[in-house]
């Protein structure tokens, strides 16, 4: 059943990434487009994320948000999915600027991150 969910979220990602792209094309407007198109992978990462936090329920103890995993990793790959679009973050090394895929997967890694750093710590 959970793989199924993912492959279907793959296809509507895949599709509304396309259609993204081709109205990006079409109005020659890349700017609202590619952004969307590229942030349509980090609800992909919480998915993958949801088993360890399915996990985490069924311990004992409060939940707890892990601050620094989020302002340290998970913020910086966001900042690095949009460096593209940021006019002070120029000029950028040539091994950042891989590929397009580069920047969905760090969207895929934050969005993973941000899920795994939901736990739960027992409290005696």
């Amino acid at each position: 059943m959970y793989m199924a969910g993912f492959i279907m979220l793959l296809v509507v990602i895949g599709n509304l990434q396309q259609k993204f792209e081709n109205i990006g094309t079409e109005t020659f407007r890349l700017y609202p487009w590619i952004i969307l198109a590229t942030t349509l992978y980090l609800p992909l990462g919480v998915y993958l994320g949801i088993p360890g936090l399915l996990k985490e329920n069924q311990k004992d103890g409060k939940w707890k948000f892990n601050w620094l995993k989020n302002i340290f990793i998970t913020l910086p790959l966001i900042y690095f999915s949009f460096f593209w679009f940021i006019p002070t973050s120029y000029p950028v090394p040539d091994f950042m600027i891989g590929s397009h895929s580069t920047f969905q997967l760090a969207m895929i890694a934050a969005g993973f991150i941000f899920m795994n750093s939901i736990t739960k710590e027992n409290s005696g």
